[in-house]
């Protein structure tokens, strides 16, 4: 078969691609995995939330690129993105797996719009069995307590209005004076891997009243930008602060705990046995009041005490009636 001149194909991919073109295929870009990351990053990602782009080129860099990125992109099947994730199993639990694979996804998707790949090699790929997610903690009162005590500021004020209002960590280390109205908190941003963006999502945007003992005690912090804030009056890293200072308290105290988002955990986790779903779904800014239902509400095993202890006092009472009237 004749393709040319060869004046015109100049190179390999030249030529592939009008080899393509005469056999009636989709035309398919020579491009490995990395070279068609960077394209990504460069048309796509501008068009994504912050934070979203800040998930996938994450896992992109972490673990996709390393794994995928001398290959050619027409060359990545189904059994390289599923031996992939089978390998990745071995170190971590599910919800990593579902970023990996989401990541992943999105790139492959875009080579597909642009013609360059016929179809996603991840479409339809099932996740392997793998770890758990992180085992969150249903801390008491005196927990709270002894884990504030035990902290120096402003990390015990923190660990305080986290367990208060059941803001995500993010929101809370955003939060800025010029937020409050009075006693009313504005919750409008939040800061991930250190930078300045939007809430996670619309619903997240939400006011809150703070409770004025507490609010008292956040001024006491001392006058800046930012509320919870670092020596250099930058907002307090949570990472940082965790590994420094959350966790050493928590270890030493005896406390198993997961992180900063065990205290909204908590808080939601109690909230539901008092108070309508929607008004907690809405304090904690949830998008939808089945996200609150299917993730915070737990049922413990001392909630079976009194259904059970209801149901053992009228079955002894029927049978001694029972027994009384066969007397």
């Amino acid at each position: 078969m004749k393709l040319g001149p060869v004046s015109e194909l100049t190179n390999k991919a030249m030529a592939l691609e009008r080899l393509s073109v005469l056999m009636n295929q989709k035309p398919t870009a020579q491009l490995n995995f990395g070279e068609l990351f960077e394209r990504w990053k460069a048309a796509v990602v501008p068009t994504i939330k912050e934070s979203t782009s800040d998930t996938y080129i994450y896992n992109l860099k972490s673990y996709i690129v390393p794994a995928f990125g001398n290959r050619q992109v027409s060359q990545i099947s189904r059994y390289d993105v599923e031996s992939f994730l089978a390998d990745k199993a071995k170190m971590f639990c599910r919800n990593s797996l579902r970023g990996m694979r989401a990541s992943l996804s999105r790139v492959l998707s875009w080579a597909v719009a642009c013609d360059w790949i016929e179809k996603n090699p991840c479409a339809g790929v099932r996740l392997p069995l793998a770890g758990s997610k992180v085992n969150r903690t249903v801390l008491t009162t005196q927990q709270v307590a002894a884990l504030a005590s035990r902290l120096e500021e402003p990390y015990s004020t923190l660990v305080i209005f986290l367990a208060a209002t059941g803001t995500r960590i993010g929101e809370a280390v955003g939060i800025k004076w010029s937020d409050f109205d009075g006693n009313i908190l504005r919750i409008q941003r939040r800061i991930y891997e250190r930078k300045e963006g939007t809430t996670k999502t619309k619903g997240s945007n939400r006011s809150i009243p703070i409770p004025t003992a507490l609010l008292e005690r956040m001024k006491l912090l001392g006058e800046g930008e930012w509320v919870f804030r670092s020596q250099a009056g930058t907002p307090v890293d949570p990472k940082n602060a965790a590994n420094r200072h959350l966790r050493p308290a928590a270890n030493g105290l005896g406390i198993k705990l997961g992180g900063w988002h065990d205290f909204r955990h908590t808080l939601s986790t109690q909230m539901l046995k008092r108070y309508p779903t929607k008004v907690v779904s809405e304090l904690l800014g949830h998008s939808s009041v089945q996200t609150t239902l299917s993730v915070y509400q737990h049922v413990e095993t001392e909630d079976f005490r009194a259904p059970l202890n209801e149901m053992t006092t009228e079955l002894l009472c029927d049978v001694t009636k029972l027994k009384l009237a066969a007397a």
